[in-house]
């Protein structure tokens, strides 16, 4: 086995190597696994014409060693290579002045694909590697789209079993159907009385229970995530960031080295993450502008470099970023102070008091790199109608976010750098809304489909293709308390 390990975020995990970090998923400690060695600076020359496949492939070998490179380019090709995705598995489209990456072309027309369509190979990988004979329980929080694509990555892979848990008002009308509607005879899907964040805590606090501990030892079982809290959910994420990077240098839009900015519609803050990780491999990204719904919490941290969680939860038309507790910021602090204990005060902080801050000097060495801006509905609408009117590019309700950010940005500062705004989700997984902003009228999610269809010409994805006519196959809803119960039921049911 290499010699690339994985440590914790606050210090007190032991050093695990590429499997056990993707099988753990987790710090011991309940933070979140790094990489604990120096990225490779990947030759961007190389890099240039290579297949997404291939491309993927590279970026893997780096976390795992040029020993298992084989072992990854199978791994790849059965995630991106065998008709998951269409043959551009990333087509990057011009909105006016900006470029705009699709991630959503995968088998759930969410970006959540793009690493979720990997992380189950990595799963099954690491399995064999170790020679693991216990069954592995993948526990997941969504706020809409990390639901399904966990889901149909996951359904029906030997030796797993998949637990997704969603806020019952907190997801679109089409992101629950989606889920309801998911077959496969190793998944579970529940909703929750409660909001994203307590489904995030609640799996988590699994992971660091004792209780639940000595129940999987007992049954054989043992607990991984499907959340961005594993690190396996990350890495497949830098490979488009490289991919649509090399996209603009073939079409001659940008010279090899030239800096970009990218735009990161974030909730949980993952997205954004892979994208430092690129960063740190070589590729000349010169600013990160992160784009939040009203739940601005990133925005206001990024600006005063205080992270206060104690404040109104607000339910949006971009739902999938209704998110106060951001996951991943917590290895962007670790990174950038590469202090651990600095790092377990400010999450002890955030635990008891709701609130931490970083020091000054930190602040300014992430504001030389990170934007950060919001937008309300009004303004989400307001943006979506605004470019599909002026460019002809029609935006989810999420990615409007990063292009209308991205717009005040470019005015405020005068900064006319090439930007990659990446795209989410298809404008058909939020139809409701963007047939809203296109004509100020309101249409039920299905007939939202059609409509949209009729008025934009924009091809429907497959997926959501008479979703409504799917039959529902899970409809149990819990109450947020009753999470952990809900896992502890389910692991004693994997042993019979």
């Amino acid at each position: 086995m290499n010699e690339k390990k994985y440590v914790s975020t606050r210090g007190q995990q032991r050093p695990l190597d590429f499997c056990d970090a993707i099988l753990q998923g987790i710090g011991s400690d309940g933070g979140l696994l790094v990489p604990a060695f120096e990225l490779d600076q990947k030759d961007l020359k190389a890099l240039q014409h290579l297949s997404y496949v291939d491309m993927a492939t590279e970026i893997m070998t780096s976390f795992v060693g040029e020993q298992e490179k084989e072992e990854m380019r199978a791994l790849c090709q059965k995630a991106y290579g065998q008709n998951l995705f269409p043959q551009e598995v990333v087509p990057v489209k011009q909105a006016g002045d900006v470029f705009i990456a699709e991630l959503f072309q995968g088998p759930t027309a969410a970006f959540k694909d793009m690493a979720l369509s990997l992380l189950p190979h990595f799963m099954t990988y690491s399995l064999k590697k170790k020679g693991e004979q216990r069954k592995v329980m993948i526990l997941a929080a969504t706020s809409g789209d990390t639901g399904k694509a966990a889901l149909e990555g996951f359904k029906d892979v030997d030796g797993t079993y998949i637990q997704v848990f969603y806020p019952v008002d907190g997801v679109s009308p089409i992101q629950k159907q989606q889920m309801v509607t998911q077959t496969g005879n190793n998944v579970d899907v529940v909703g929750i009385q409660g909001n994203f964040d307590d489904a995030q805590r609640a799996v988590k606090q699994a992971f660091q229970s004792s209780a639940l501990k000595d129940l999987c030892d007992e049954h054989h079982v043992f607990l991984s995530s499907a959340n961005s809290i594993n690190i396996g959910r990350l890495i497949p994420q830098i490979v488009y960031y490289f991919y649509s990077y090399m996209t603009l240098v073939n079409k001659n839009e940008i010279r090899l080295g030239e800096s970009v900015h990218f735009t990161i519609p974030s909730g949980n803050f993952g997205n954004c993450l892979a994208g430092v990780l690129a960063k740190k491999m070589g590729l000349p990204i010169q600013k990160f502008i992160v784009a939040s719904n009203r739940n601005n919490i990133l925005t206001d941290f990024f600006r005063t470099g205080k992270y206060d969680a104690r404040r109104e939860f607000y339910k949006t038309n971009a739902p999938a970023m209704d998110i106060l507790v951001s996951s991943n910021l917590e290895r962007l602090v670790y990174m950038m102070a590469q202090e651990s204990q600095k790092v377990k005060s400010y999450m002890d902080d955030l635990n008891q008091n709701g609130v931490y801050e970083i020091s000054s000097d930190l602040l300014e060495k992430i504001q030389d790199v990170f934007k950060a801006g919001w937008l309300n509905e009004d303004e989400v609408l307001d943006t979506i109608k605004t470019c599909f009117e002026q460019t002809g590019y029609l935006l989810d309700t999420h990615t409007a976010i990063g292009y209308g950010v991205y717009k005040e940005y470019q005015k405020t500062s005068g900064d006319e750098t090439k930007t990659i705004i990446l795209a989410t989700a298809s404008p058909y997984k939020f139809a409701d809304s963007v047939y809203k902003a296109l004509t100020d009228q309101s249409l039920s999610e299905y007939q939202a489909i059609e409509a949209v269809y009729e008025k934009t010409g924009v091809d429907i994805p497959k997926p959501l293709v008479q979703l409504d006519q799917k039959e529902i196959l899970h409809q149990k809803v819990i109450d947020k308390d009753d999470i952990i119960h809900e896992i502890s039921q389910k692991i004693k049911e994997m042993s019979l």
